[in-house]
């Protein structure tokens, strides 16, 4: 029951927030930042579905704070040229996602994982050899402690941030303008990167998506 609720909340947010992420079937490509490949619970299925899209075949990293990957899947299951590179200050996870990780749920597993930014550098990251004209991206934001906000991003030398007071997983399992930051209308390569941590207010990155924009009639 508990699942089957949630997952009707998280349809709700989908089509809220619709006009950045389109609908479930928006091409995408999407990466989760994981601690290691030692932590099973944070790698997320090809089948399973994770993100504001409900996307599959997501990207799960294998380094830790810094790392290249290539050859990045998009949410179709094809192989495309896309190259992320990243780098922050460490990895770290919210144990209260736990529970919902260890069955599986990809939103949980997506959560559970990220890229640390304290005590500094904060957290960056670029991709290159995007196979779409234009994008929109959404970042995923998690933490281990409760309160305060996450800072603005820069998102190709645009500010962008989410809304709201940041949560544990386990007291707000689902993807909303507390957790995300979204911005529509990119091209070309992707550049991210987020301030060091001013004391509860963070900029840690759990994982991100690159979605084509589903045309509006």
């Amino acid at each position: 029951t508990y699942i089957s609720i949630r997952k009707f909340l998280t349809l709700g947010l989908v089509t809220s927030l619709a006009a950045v992420t389109g609908a479930a079937s928006a091409q995408s490509i999407s990466v989760n930042f994981t601690e290691s490949a030692g932590h099973a619970n944070q790698q997320i299925a090809p089948t399973n579905t994770a993100g504001l899209n409900g996307a599959a075949n997501w990207n799960n990293t294998t380094a830790g704070g810094s790392g290249v990957q290539g050859s990045l899947l998009e949410s179709t299951g094809a192989t495309t040229g896309a190259t992320v590179t990243w780098s922050s200050a460490g990895v770290w996870g919210d144990g209260t996602a736990d529970p919902d990780a260890n069955l599986g749920i990809g939103d949980a597993q997506l959560a559970r994982g990220y890229l640390d930014e304290n005590p500094g550098p904060g957290v960056s990251f670029t991709v290159t050899s995007i196979p779409y004209l234009s994008y929109d991206v959404v970042l995923y934001l998690s933490t281990d402690t409760e309160g305060g906000t996450y800072l603005p991003f820069t998102i190709n030398g645009t500010s962008a941030s989410s809304t709201g007071t940041k949560s544990l997983y386990g007291n707000n399992p689902n993807w909303d303008a507390s957790n995300t930051v979204q911005l529509g209308g990119l091209s070309g390569d992707l550049t991210v990167t987020g301030p060091v941590r001013n004391g509860p207010d963070r900029a840690s990155v759990a994982g991100f998506q690159i979605v084509v924009p589903e045309p509006t009639t």
